[in-house]
């Protein structure tokens, strides 16, 4: 059964202008978030564990009881129920120990959280098993028959779908049990990466600075060449340092996706990923192939970026750099100004949600020691607002960021005011549709309301970065995760070394190598160790589909198509109600057709017809 922990995250790309979307008299927004609405204090927390985990042994006796409609309708809903406070606990838990990786309670609160999860599936192991055995003709008679299982409609069809990879009742407890050792090396990758590595520092403007993962965001994107240079030179060597380690909690997660999808007989890894919210696969190989296919593009887009910055070898240093000088920082308060007046194509009742969750605490931004790197939405409180986490560091990407985090949290905002529980939960193949839609229209409005060369230059640049990061690097990563698995499943050893040369060799192929566009360092190849998603198996790819489904949503909502708008928030409000495959292509895109891929290199194409131009401008 599913639904828990909702987190949805991305480090994105952007831009910003100034606006005046809220009034100057409304208050700065938080920087830190409000926890009490989950629980007031920690003892609340941990008293509550203790109900829950009481709880247990209770639904334990249901098994066998499922076999008639009011039999499985009561044993449904209490395990819902139970589902429902658990995700809460484990909301708190996450947030408190992502705050502050450092801090050993706050760990010891999140392994206590991941423990009763994990028993709680092994308890109610029993349920697909019972829900198989019944046969579809019963399970459809019972739905007819009883109008309180309308809410477990998908999920009991998704059991029955799935029947040929269910195991024994036995069987399918101890798969349930082994989650807590399986999910020990992301654990482990977490603290290594974010708490224990001791980070280097550098001197940049005369201040000393901490190169941890925020102090290299922060700092490869200087505009001297020589500092950008001195911060991957210093940075990566870390991570090469620790690559024999990295590679063997990366190897170690990998081999456990692909035991438990030869577990449940699945042909490899994907399949069984994928099978999950039954994606077709022909959406994953397409988005490959036409990356592949859209590869001149990028190498353009490079192209330019080198004209631009006016460098004479442009390196893998580079490529983070703003074409044209930033104007300014932005403060928190005029990031969230610049969003609402971004996503004003969405109406106003949108907006209003969004005015809300910006003075409602719903964000932790203030940069710390500690801190998880990246920025992630949890919705997984479903009676409770989403939460934020990010470092806003006054960068335009930082307002993009933010920008998409907060489409994630509309998307919760109006999924669980649409659906019951049960089917509030959305899929990750639909969550960044939202979200990167937001980025596009704020992209967009730059674009459409710059006044100068510099201004054009700047935000059609920032234009174009989001697909590149979004599009064809998440791209690649989908390809190296494709590759590393299939390595596996061949029996191949995968040693830290082993994955660098994979990982470099398709960054030498994306980033134009061959073709002369950028000479890629082999030290560059370790950069997989940096990339948490890979944690979360066969994730990422979801990003590039979601991508080129948002430029499509983006640019009827800016014509300001009513239909496609009602299309739109059908889609969001839909939850977890359906094969998210199916809730997207009733919105519109079918991104199982290299159609949807090949739309969003043409706009890129266009972006960069009118960026040659905005170079050829005098003044």
């Amino acid at each position: 059964m599913r639904r828990f922990a909702r987190t949805l995250c991305l480090a994105s790309f952007g831009a910003a202008i100034a606006g005046t979307a809220v009034s100057a008299e409304t208050p700065p927004p938080p920087a830190v978030w409000d926890l009490r609405p989950l629980y007031a204090t920690d003892a609340a927390w941990d008293t509550e564990r203790q109900a829950i985990e009481a709880e247990l042994p209770g639904l334990a006796a249901l098994k066998g009881g499922l076999g008639d409609g009011a039999g499985l309708e009561a044993g449904l809903d209490r395990i819902w129920a139970l589902k429902k406070r658990l995700s809460r606990l484990d909301t708190y838990a996450s947030l408190l120990a992502d705050v502050d990786t450092r801090i050993e309670a706050n760990q010891i609160r999140q392994q206590k959280a991941d423990d009763l999860r994990n028993k709680l599936e092994e308890t109610i192991a029993f349920v697909k098993p019972e829900v198989i055995g019944l046969g579809r003709p019963k399970v459809e008679a019972f739905l007819a028959e009883r109008p309180g299982l309308a809410k477990d409609r998908y999920e009991l069809q998704s059991i029955l779908r799935e029947a040929d990879h269910t195991l024994g009742q036995e069987a399918e407890k101890l798969l349930a049990a082994a989650q807590t050792p399986l999910e020990q090396p992301a654990s482990i990758y977490r603290l290594l990466a974010n708490a224990d590595i001791p980070w280097p520092t550098i001197e940049v403007g005369g201040k000393k600075i901490v190169l941890d993962q925020e102090g290299y965001v922060s700092h490869r994107d200087d505009r001297d060449p020589k500092i950008r240079r001195r911060v991957f030179a210093t940075f990566w060597p870390v991570f090469k340092t620790y690559e024999r380690t990295f590679g063997a909690t990366f190897a170690a997660n990998a081999r456990g996706t692909v035991f438990a999808a030869r577990a449940r007989k699945y042909p490899d890894a994907m399949a069984a990923a994928l099978a999950r919210d039954n994606v077709p696969a022909e959406v994953y190989r397409t988005l490959i192939a036409e990356a592949h296919r859209g590869l001149p593009t990028l190498h353009r887009y490079l192209a330019l970026g080198k004209k631009l910055l006016g460098l004479k070898d442009y390196r893998y240093s580079d490529v983070y750099v703003p074409f044209a000088e930033p104007p300014r920082r932005y403060s928190l308060a005029e990031a969230e100004r610049l969003t609402l007046e971004a996503v004003a194509p969405l109406g106003e009742d949108y907006a209003g949600d969004l005015a809300n969750g910006f003075q409602g605490a719903w964000m932790h931004a203030v940069a710390q020691r500690g801190k998880r790197s990246g920025a992630y939405m949890n919705g997984s409180a479903y009676e409770v607002h989403p939460y934020v986490l990010m470092s806003y560091s006054g960068k335009y990407d930082s307002v993009s960021t933010l920008a998409h985090e907060f489409g994630h949290a509309m998307h919760s905002v109006l999924a669980n005011r649409t659906q019951p529980y049960e089917t509030a939960d959305y899929s990750i193949f639909v969550a960044e549709i939202p979200s990167t839609t937001n980025e596009m229209l704020l992209a967009d409005h730059v674009i459409a309301h710059s006044k100068t060369k510099a201004e054009r230059i700047y935000a059609l640049s920032q234009a174009l970065e989001l697909l590149r990061g979004t599009f064809f690097r998440q791209a690649m990563f989908a390809e190296f995760e494709a590759e590393t698995h299939a390595a596996i499943e061949r029996g191949e050893a995968l040693t830290g070394a082993d994955l660098s040369r994979i990982y470099l060799g398709l960054l030498r192929r994306y980033m134009g190598e061959a073709e002369g566009v950028m000479k890629i360092d082999p030290l560059y190849g370790v950069e997989w160790a940096y990339i948490p998603h890979f944690y979360s198996d066969f994730y990422v790819y979801q990003y590039a589909t979601s991508i080129s489904a948002a430029a499509y949503f983006a640019e009827g909502l800016e014509k300001g198509d009513a239909d496609l708008r009602r299309r739109y928030f059908d889609m969001l409000k839909a939850g977890g109600s359906d094969d998210p495959y199916l809730i997207v292509k009733r919105a519109g895109p079918d991104l199982a057709s290299p159609e949807p891929y090949r739309a969003l290199v043409k706009r890129m194409d266009r972006l960069l017809d009118r960026l040659a131009a905005a170079m050829a401008e005098k003044g």
